[in-house]
């Protein structure tokens, strides 16, 4: 995934909201919702979670039919209105919603709506979040000041790590849709950057090293501009997308990955990453993954097609 520059970290710029199902409520009302309130956002959280499972049942052309995943996003809009304070249902339709964007069925507008739909429900969540931490935001903090803080607030690292990979992740599909300028305006590489660092921090093995695959092409394919993406080192790039590959060597995203990476920007390692990007082409679908799979499945073997000269990407895998 390709990222463009962005903007301060601290003194964050001002993101134009829209209004979510609320704000983080406050602890003291948190007993209220332990009744039928709590029931009905766990029942909506369960049918949520089994729409989200069932989101790449039906493809076409490599496109999962929008079904599913809508079904999957209107249950945790629910679930959100009846508790706005849970992260974990935050991060579960963050995580919907990117599905929804990238390889569900949707026009051009509907994808861009999505993203942004995504983006300020994230900065919303991680705003709340520095109201419930005294003003710092979870990674505006010393890292060694960030677990027993997330501990006395009451929230589970694990849902905070995945709340930041989430709005990560949307921070860097909304910018490829909007251009250069906005994204620059708003502070997209940085958030993402920030955001993905944090994950990789708390919870560095989640989706599969997601975090430090959004740190690889961070550093791979943004541009460095004093003042706005002076931080970017190429020379992370591939350390990055080793780190991924390491967790997590079996996935083919990651394969993908540290090959394209190699092949950029260490073409010492061209056969080693030609291996890679056979196994990434070749990978059985996985059947919670399909979409996800056929897209990298997809792009590698389009990849290796044109590093070894076949045409008409002669080398990439059939879909099924």
């Amino acid at each position: 995934m390709d990222h463009v520059a962005g903007g301060s970290a601290r003194g964050r710029p001002r993101v134009d909201r829209v209004k979510t199902a609320g704000a983080l409520v406050p602890a003291l009302l948190l007993a209220t919702l332990a009744g039928p309130a709590g029931a009905m956002v766990e029942r909506a959280l369960a049918l949520g979670d089994a729409a989200y499972a069932r989101r790449a049942e039906q493809l076409r052309d490599g496109r999962a039919r929008p079904d599913a995943i809508a079904a999957a996003i209107d249950a945790y809009e629910q679930a959100l209105a009846g508790d706005p304070s849970r992260l974990d249902v935050r991060w579960r339709l963050l995580r919907a919603l990117y599905f929804r964007g990238d390889f569900a069925e949707v026009t051009p507008e509907e994808r861009r709506a999505t993203f942004d739909r995504g983006r300020l429900l994230a900065e919303d969540t991680i705003d709340e979040l520095a109201k419930r931490f005294g003003g710092a935001a979870p990674h505006e903090l010393e890292a060694g000041d960030r677990e027993p803080r997330i501990d006395r607030a009451g929230l589970g690292v694990s849902d905070v790590a995945r709340t930041y990979f989430w709005a990560a992740v949307h921070w860097g599909a909304w910018s490829r849709d909007v251009g250069l300028l906005t994204a620059v305006r708003e502070g997209a590489a940085n958030r993402v950057r920030d955001y993905a660092e944090l994950c990789a921090a708390l919870e560095p093995g989640y989706e599969r090293a997601g975090a430090h695959r959004l740190l690889s092409r961070l550093h791979a394919k943004l541009p460095r501009v004093p003042f706005v993406s002076g931080w970017v080192d190429r020379a992370r790039a591939i350390p990055e997308a080793e780190r991924a590959f390491d967790l997590a060597p079996a996935d083919p995203g990651n394969q993908l990955l540290l090959a394209m990476t190699l092949l950029d920007l260490a073409p010492d390692r061209r056969e080693e990453a030609l291996a890679l990007l056979a196994r990434a082409a070749g990978t059985p679908l996985r059947p919670e993954l399909r979409a996800e799979d056929l897209a990298v499945r997809r792009e590698a073997g389009k990849r290796l097609a044109t590093e070894l000269g076949a045409p008409g990407g002669a080398a990439a895998a059939p879909a099924s």
